[in-house]
């Protein structure tokens, strides 16, 4: 077999016969959404939370995916000033 034949037989096989496993970093991320899609129907009840004088009462998911914004926001800051 010559190596302009084994180039066209390892591209043909590359092309779509054999199906290739995602990256882990994408089936992480697929188990993350899908936890917080659980977490999210999970959590859909009203809860009453304060902050700091008045209560506010909103889901619970609402809640802590507000602080989590508060949080990477903060984060993003304090890094930039580094």
């Amino acid at each position: 077999m010559t190596d302009s034949a084994a180039g066209k037989q390892r591209s043909s096989t590359r092309s779509g016969r054999m199906r290739r496993r995602p990256p882990a970093r994408v089936l992480v991320g697929g188990v993350l959404v899908l936890l917080a899609f659980v977490f999210i129907i999970e959590n859909r009840e009203p809860a009453a939370i304060r902050v700091i004088i008045p209560i506010v009462v909103m889901p619970l998911w609402a809640a802590l995916a507000g602080m989590f914004v508060v949080g990477v926001i903060v984060g993003a800051v304090w890094r930039r000033r580094r």
